[in-house]
């Protein structure tokens, strides 16, 4: 099995998305970071199980993700007041667990999804 580092991860996410102002870490997590939402990180996840060869079987996109966008109209607003004017962090706001990169490292390297251990 091929081991792929932290780098190989990195380069790939700036690659299918941006680069951050911030640093990249291993710690740095898709939805809260990198800002991705819905199908566009259901669309990350496919090329990232593709171009590392992981089993994606168990994995919900809509759980880490969260559903494109609808809902309720007020949603927005409140979204934009709690962040804004109160301050909040939107790792605060959203109900997302992190996936982040460190954990995609050790995903790639075995091949299989795997829920994050904060998440399991």
């Amino acid at each position: 099995m091929s081991r792929f580092t932290f780098e190989d991860i990195r380069a790939f996410a700036v690659a299918e998305l941006w680069d951050l102002r911030a640093a990249i870490t291993e710690r740095t997590a898709l939805a809260h970071d990198f800002q991705i939402a819905g199908l566009d990180g259901q669309e990350f996840m496919a090329a990232y199980a593709q171009k590392f060869d992981v089993n994606m079987k168990d994995f919900d996109w809509i759980e880490y993700f969260g559903p494109e966008a609808g809902g309720n109209p007020l949603g927005l607003p409140l979204y934009l007041w709690q962040r804004y004017i109160r301050g909040i962090p939107a790792r605060d706001l959203l109900d997302l667990p992190e996936l982040t990169l460190g954990h995609l490292v050790e995903c790639a390297n075995e091949g299989k999804w795997k829920r994050p251990a904060q998440h399991a």
